[in-house]
């Protein structure tokens, strides 16, 4: 858990040390997607670039606990990764959730609900308050019910696409692009050792 907290405490420095380094810089655009009129200040370019840089931070978290996820019923070493970077991931989730959502837009929800900058913030505030709820459920529940286990996949398969579709699909930078195939990738690879691992005699699937 150690190494997984100095991971999100040094990504969070880094991320909030390169927003601050890039902040005279046009990195991200202050119009919507699709252009029209711009709905950020130049003024509110630090924030922006914050709450970008936090989502990038979280998302490198998120890669290990999306990658060990499949195996943590087979190695309680990889269980103890998976809710060590799963939960690490949550902590930086939710400060870039906060930026979003508080400081660059103010708790303004009409704005929030019906800018095409955030592209599905409904479904985002579910997937943060259900992540929060499966980390809470992880550190006080001894074994996984049934329940529990079907809700856990429901909430890595929701956090692997969100995360998958802000990055790849709709992230403005090369750098964003990447990160989001890395994810594909890592997932991916982990999935095809989890299939070599059960294919194996004698194997517990």
């Amino acid at each position: 858990m150690l190494i997984a907290l100095l991971s999100a405490a040094l990504l969070l420095a880094l991320a909030f040390v390169g927003a601050d380094l890039t902040s005279d810089r046009a990195l991200f655009s202050l119009q919507p997607p699709g252009g029209g009129a711009p709905d950020m200040l130049p003024a509110q370019r630090l924030d922006l670039h914050r709450t970008f840089f936090t989502i990038w931070a979280a998302l490198v978290l998120v890669v290990p606990a999306l990658s060990l996820f499949g195996f943590r019923r087979r190695s309680e070493h990889a269980a103890r990764y998976w809710l060590a970077f799963w939960t690490a991931a949550l902590l930086v989730f939710l400060v870039h959730f906060y930026w979003a959502v508080v400081v660059l837009f103010g708790n303004d929800w009409q704005r929030i609900l019906h800018t095409p900058r955030v592209s599905a913030p409904r479904l985002d505030t579910v997937f943060a308050v259900w992540w929060c709820v499966d980390v809470l459920l992880a550190w006080t529940l001894g074994s996984e019910a049934v329940w529990v286990r079907a809700q856990r996949w429901g909430v890595h398969l929701l956090a692997f696409v969100l995360f998958f579709m802000g990055a790849a699909r709709e992230g403005e930078l090369l750098w964003s692009r990447g990160l989001g195939w890395s994810l594909a990738v890592c997932v991916a690879i982990s999935l095809l050792l989890l299939a070599v691992r059960r294919a194996r005699p004698g194997v517990r699937g």
